[in-house]
């Protein structure tokens, strides 16, 4: 299943969120931006879920034909939002992630089918807020527009801070260049699938400006936008 990932990055590469700040996230969209809490499959209870590293480690190859060592995670379910914040105190690298919906109406983004036909039903997504230790690589390059040839690289994996973000149009595979979105140690992703993509015009300033105005107030920080899909 084609799935879209509309990313909000930390401008400040360095910056790293409270657990309280996170916590606060998920209860600000549930409770003011109409984030309605499902269950992400019937064989999975609704609610938020903590995934941290559990000791062990995963080598990936990277793009450049390198190989990096990356953590391995567990997960644990937080009782409630309020409870995010005791699951990731003094973590330096975690994913907290509540899957939901929204009604058409409060959607943070208008997305399209492949024809152009714009998606009309409940949007389900699935709201992530990533931390790690050190800055990673935001930008994504796409393999379908060929090979690598601006040596970006993959999407969590090493990289310089200050760099320019790289992300594909997922029409056309054009890359489009987001100053100060190409590495963070904090990001928030918004995750939805069923090859629903957004009408992206060389911009991928698409989010909703409340979804947007919400973060920033959250977490004291500015962010800038990115996307990534597969």
């Amino acid at each position: 299943m084609e799935t879209y990932i509309h990313t909000l990055i930390a401008a400040d590469s360095a910056f790293v969120p409270s657990p309280a700040q996170v916590a606060g996230f998920f209860d600000g969209i549930v409770s003011t931006a109409n984030f309605r809490i499902v269950a992400p499959s019937h064989r999975v209870p609704p609610g938020p879920v903590v995934m941290k590293p559990n000791g062990q480690f995963r080598k990936i190859t990277l793009p450049s034909g390198e190989s990096e060592s990356i953590p391995r995670l567990s997960g644990e379910r937080p009782e409630s939002l309020a409870d995010i914040a005791r699951f990731i105190e003094s973590l330096a690298y975690f994913r907290v992630s509540l899957s939901g919906e929204w009604k058409l109406t409060d959607t943070p983004l208008v997305l399209f089918t492949p024809h152009k036909i714009q998606y009309e039903d409940t949007y389900r997504c699935s709201v992530s807020c990533e931390c790690r230790p050190k800055p990673v690589s935001t930008s994504a390059w796409d393999s379908e527009a060929g090979p690598n040839i601006r040596d970006v690289p993959m999407f969590g994996s090493a990289c310089k801070p200050g760099t320019t973000g790289i992300f594909p149009n997922p029409w056309s595979g054009d890359v489009i260049e987001v100053p100060e979105a190409g590495c963070a140690r904090f990001w928030i992703e918004f995750e939805f699938g069923d090859f629903l993509f957004p009408d992206v015009n060389g911009t991928l300033e698409i989010f909703s400006p409340s979804i947007v105005a919400k973060a920033v107030e959250c977490f004291k920080t500015r962010f800038v936008q990115g996307c990534r899909f597969y």
